[in-house]
C-alpha cells in the first residue's frame, strides 16, 4: 500500500465494516422467533465493497498520479456525503 493512497484505504476499509458487518458483529438472540428465521434461507445482500465503485478507483489513481481533478475529488466527496448520510448516529 502506497503512502498516498493508505488513508483512503483506510477509510474504505471503516466505511465497508460500517455497511456490511460480519456476521459475528450481530448480537445472538434467544427465542422462538429467532428459531423461525434462523430455519429460513441465508439472506443475501445487493451491498458491494466501496473497494470497487468507479469513482474510488479513479480517485485512488488521481491520487497515485498526483493529480487530482475537481470533477473527480467532487465525485468523490459526494459518494462520502452520501454514505455518511445514511450512518446512524452514535
Amino acid at each position: 500500500m502506497s503512502a498516498p493512497t493508505a488513508t483512503l484505504d483506510q477509510i474504505v476499509e471503516l466505511l465497508d465494516r460500517v455497511a456490511m458487518p460480519a456476521a459475528s458483529d450481530v448480537p445472538p438472540q434467544a427465542g422462538d422467533a429467532i428459531d423461525r428465521v434462523r430455519a429460513n434461507p441465508p439472506r443475501t445482500t445487493r451491498v458491494e465493497s466501496l473497494r470497487d465503485h468507479g469513482v474510488i478507483q479513479k480517485f485512488r489513481s488521481e491520487l497515485i498520479d498526483g493529480l487530482i481533478r475537481v470533477d473527480t475529488a467532487n465525485q468523490f466527496l459526494r459518494l462520502l456525503g452520501g454514505i455518511l448520510e445514511r450512518i446512524p448516529a452514535l
